[in-house]
């Protein structure tokens, strides 16, 4: 039978230092402390939300991520204004007023 061989266990990483701490703590330690220029998202009001599911051609789903990822935007954030632009739309058609 063959002698079995091990390497020497993997020592720890050494521990941050207090200073280190402190400075991560008040201002982070990564690049997300730059702030972006892109606009903020607007935020839905405060109400329950349902999912909803699409199924589109491979090929249409890869344009449209494509697009939106070359113009820096959201998949759903599109999805959404596209969709209260259109229910507003077809609410006029049928006569239904919000409130």
């Amino acid at each position: 039978m063959s002698k079995k061989t091990f390497s020497a266990a993997p020592k720890p990483k050494q521990q941050p230092t207090d200073d280190q701490i402190l400075a991560f703590e008040r201002g982070g330690a990564g690049h997300d402390t730059t702030r972006a220029d892109k606009p903020v998202a607007k935020t839905m009001p405060d109400e329950p939300t349902k999912r909803l599911s699409l199924d589109l051609p491979a090929s249409l789903h890869t344009r449209f991520k494509t697009a939106c990822s070359a113009t820096g935007r959201k998949m759903v954030g599109e999805l959404q204004a596209f969709i209260e632009q259109r229910t507003q739309e077809l609410e006029e058609d049928a006569g239904i007023t919000r409130k």
